[in-house]
């Protein structure tokens, strides 16, 4: 039967409107599992420190960066919806997790207990209202950013638009936010136009937003 209250989201789904998602998963030993997935594959492994073979990255790591994928599929599609052009995306994320949940040493939730999620736009739009709107909505309408929030996550999402991104500019903001030496740092990144923290946060029960104009996060 399908929910038919959120506090978010006041519609309740319909089944002729639902699509289905199946993968399938072979153990192959030592905590690895082989994921079919339509017609891919992919291996899912843990570090051979605990006891894997580290052939792959972990079940939670592939969480942590299809959250990033997630929503730069909506960025791309509400992009195309809105005529907003985009010059490049680049998602960084970083996440933590109390390994006591998992080892059963604390009842503590096994899963993220925070997560910050920044996020780099490259594009020639410089209005801050159009850009403001542009993200909150692609984190109304981002699956994976909601099930995050649904789960109690603290969740941040970071944005930066500027004219264009810069490789690593994503991770050195994150890893700096979060208080993190980075590990590359992005070179000659031009100055954002606009800077904002959980643009959804209204609809979600928060204050709202942290939002900065014309400086750099």
């Amino acid at each position: 039967m399908l929910s038919t209250s959120h506090d978010r989201f006041p519609e309740a789904p319909r089944e002729d409107a639902s699509k289905t998602l199946r993968a399938a998963g072979t153990w192959t030993g030592r905590q690895q599992t082989r994921v079919a997935v339509r017609d891919f594959t992919f291996t899912v492994d843990e570090p051979e420190r605990i006891g894997g073979r580290d052939e792959g990255p972990t079940p939670m790591e592939y969480l942590a960066g299809s959250v990033g994928a997630c929503i730069t599929v909506v960025i791309d599609q509400l992009a195309q919806r809105r005529g907003l052009e985009l010059t490049g995306v680049h998602t960084y994320a970083l996440a933590r997790q109390d390994q006591r949940g998992l080892a059963g040493t604390a009842d503590v939730q096994p899963y993220f207990h925070t997560f910050r999620l920044q996020v780099c736009i490259g594009t020639p739009q410089t209005d801050p209202a159009v850009l403001r709107q542009f993200a909150a909505d692609v984190e109304h309408s981002c699956p994976a950013v909601n099930l995050l929030r649904d789960a109690h996550v603290d969740l941040e999402v970071a944005w930066s638009f500027a004219e264009r991104t810069v490789e690593h500019d994503a991770e050195g903001a994150c890893n700096s936010a979060c208080g993190y030496e980075p590990q590359r740092l992005p070179q000659d990144a031009p100055e954002p136009v606009l800077t904002l923290v959980n643009a959804d946060a209204p609809s979600t029960g928060s204050t709202g937003p942290t939002v900065t104009i014309g400086a750099r996060a």
